[in-house]
């Protein structure tokens, strides 16, 4: 008698089988990630490539350093009042003409400050209101099984934008140098790649019509609800009954009281801590994930590729890459290994890796010797490492905790809050930057001791969420420990 087919379990499935069975849910962050490649093409204008250049008086480069981190503090606080509310093309296509404006803006005065400024401010925004509304509609339509991978499209694609920014500058300035003088300006070309990645993104947005399944509960469509989940997850009736279940659980635990106990027997510390506590624990996550990007860091790493890797102009497009491959690697380890796994143990190598490099720091504040009095290449190497493990092993966890640790009813303003602190967390360190108020050595000695706290308190406080449903997170996320 033959053997009965088996039926293949869906952990058994490849990398590329999943994407490809699942390949609506991606399709559905395609708008999202076309206005994150134009933020990192915005953010590495204003931080990575330097535009000093451009505006001398360091007031000026201050302001327009600022501008996109003030810009994507507004756009959060403006997704927290419609996000979850309204359909998710509300946010990507104001975000795509939001990008199309500052494309006009650079385009058009590429030497201006003030349209510099402004169109910085535009593209933070398009940043602040994509990232809210992506989170949230991601974590929802996406499978419990590539959940973290759909996420980390955010980290990847603004990495991405970095790369693309960083790459072509130097291709630009090693092809046409200043002094022959060509017809177009360098900024203008920004422009046009902003404006048409405007316009990619609300043509994307507008082609995808597939909603979030509990925005459709939310609204009563229950027939709607069945359309969707069927085109995102395929025809199985046993696992479509299966969704509709798990979105009916998330949409009835509209708070954190209705998980488990009744309100009346939870003492009030309790409540408060339970509410408290997981916006806490991610919050000093996603702010440290941000030192990463900081101006302070990249200055550092800066003058130590000048002199280590003999770079003949800016080197950080070494730095960018290396964010981009770590990133990459977090969303393939994220839904395998683990979040609370991969970031503890992220978190303890990096903290060793840049307690060395401030040592070495350190000593040369010490002595008062320069660069040149010693071989950089290692320190460089370390310095790109910490980068790569920082990107792929604490970010992409940090962003997918971010969508997992909140009930509906509080998401969009919790992500929306933990976005505004980030802004602030970089406009600080831009100030210290500026004003010379903090040296290498405490820079990197500070992010060495917050490393190891950290991985102290993801192996001991954060849930594991592999392969749960949101409402499972939720019970993880609600145990105050």
């Amino acid at each position: 008698m033959p053997m009965l087919p088996t039926i293949e379990e869906e952990g058994k499935l490849s990398w590329l089988r999943l994407m490809w069975r699942y390949r609506l849910q991606f399709q559905s962050m395609a708008a999202a990630s076309i206005v994150f490649v134009g933020s990192g093409m915005r953010l590495a204008w204003s931080i990575f490539d330097t535009p000093a250049g451009k505006f001398m008086n360091n007031n000026n480069t201050q302001n327009l350093m600022m501008s996109w981190f003030i810009g994507a503090a507004l756009g959060a606080l403006l997704a927290a009042f419609f996000v979850q509310r309204v359909t998710k093309n509300v946010a990507y296509t104001s975000s795509g003409f939001l990008l199309l404006m500052a494309g006009v803006l650079n385009l058009a005065l590429p030497q201006h400050f003030g349209a510099a400024c402004y169109s910085s401010v535009s593209v933070g925004a398009a940043y602040g209101l994509t990232q809210i509304q992506a989170l949230v509609t991601g974590s929802e339509v996406a499978h419990k099984s590539i959940r973290g991978m759909l996420l980390s499209c955010e980290r990847i694609f603004l990495w991405l934008g970095v790369c693309i920014q960083v790459f072509y500058t130097r291709v630009w300035y090693n092809l046409e140098p200043v002094q022959r003088g060509y017809a177009m300006h360098i900024d203008q070309l920004h422009g046009i790649l902003l404006g048409a990645l405007g316009l990619a993104a609300v043509i994307l947005a507008l082609a995808h019509r597939l909603e979030s399944p509990l925005l459709l509960l939310h609204q009563e469509r229950d027939m709607a609800v069945g359309d969707t989940l069927k085109q995102l997850n395929g025809q199985s009736a046993t696992e479509l009954v299966r969704l509709r279940e798990d979105c009916r659980q998330l949409h009835n635990a509209r708070d954190w009281e209705q998980f488990v106990e009744e309100p009346e027997e939870i003492p009030g510390w309790h409540r408060l801590a339970r509410r408290v506590l997981p916006l806490l624990k991610v919050l000093l996550l996603r702010c440290f994930a941000t030192l990463a990007l900081s101006l302070s860091f990249n200055r550092a790493f800066l003058v130590v590729s000048w002199h280590g890797l003999e770079c003949d102009m800016n080197c950080l497009y070494w730095l960018a890459f290396a964010g981009l491959v770590g990133s990459l690697g977090g969303a393939f380890l994220v839904d395998t290994q683990g979040r609370r796994k991969l970031c503890s143990l992220s978190l303890f190598i990096a903290g060793i890796i840049i307690v060395m490099v401030g040592g070495v720091f350190e000593h040369l504040e010490s002595v008062k010797k320069t660069f040149f009095d010693i071989n950089l290449q290692a320190i460089a190497l370390l310095m790109l490492l910490f980068e790569l493990i920082v990107s792929g092993g604490v970010a992409v966890p940090a962003l997918i905790y971010t969508a997992e640790a909140f009930s509906i009813a509080h998401k969009a303003r919790c992500l929306a809050g933990i976005l505004v602190c980030e802004q602030l967390l970089q406009l600080g360190l831009l100030l210290a930057a500026f004003n010379h108020c903090l040296t290498d050595s405490i820079l990197f000695f500070t992010i060495g001791a917050l490393s190891f706290f950290f991985g102290l308190l993801v192996y001991m406080l954060m849930p594991e969420t592999r392969h749960l449903t949101l409402y499972e997170c939720l019970l993880k996320f609600k145990k105050v420990p």
